[in-house]
């Protein structure tokens, strides 16, 4: 699966390019650098919960590929919050966990459901 790997580069050469080229003032290249950090994050959760270690068997199935998907932009999405609550200096310890908590929450609830029959 090169392509999450592929998508993880990416993102992180354009944080670096932002990082390196841009001032740190300017509103868009915040918001630049805060997405690509949290489509990086996903992709490389989604491609961390897809491997398959050398020469091992397979003990335990693989998440299905939507789940992993849901997952892994769930993680994104927490990284991303987190981080522009820090750049609105509006990160704390509670609302980091309130953020947190809610996604766990959503993913406990999606975890729980009752497969359908198809």
């Amino acid at each position: 699966m090169r392509g999450p790997g592929l998508l993880v580069l990416a993102s992180l050469l354009v944080v670096l390019a932002v990082v390196l080229s841009r001032d740190p003032e300017e509103p868009w290249a915040l918001g630049v650098v805060i997405v690509a950090l949290g489509v990086a994050t996903a992709a490389g959760a989604f491609a961390w919960q897809q491997r398959t270690p050398r020469g091992a068997r397979r003990r335990s199935p693989r998440p299905r590929r939507a789940d992993a998907l849901r997952r892994a932009a769930g993680m994104g999405a927490i990284v991303a919050a987190l981080l522009w609550l820090r750049a609105v200096d509006g990160l704390s310890l509670l609302t980091g966990l309130f953020v947190v908590a809610a996604f766990v929450a959503a993913e406990l609830v999606l975890a729980a459901r009752p497969q359908s029959s198809r």
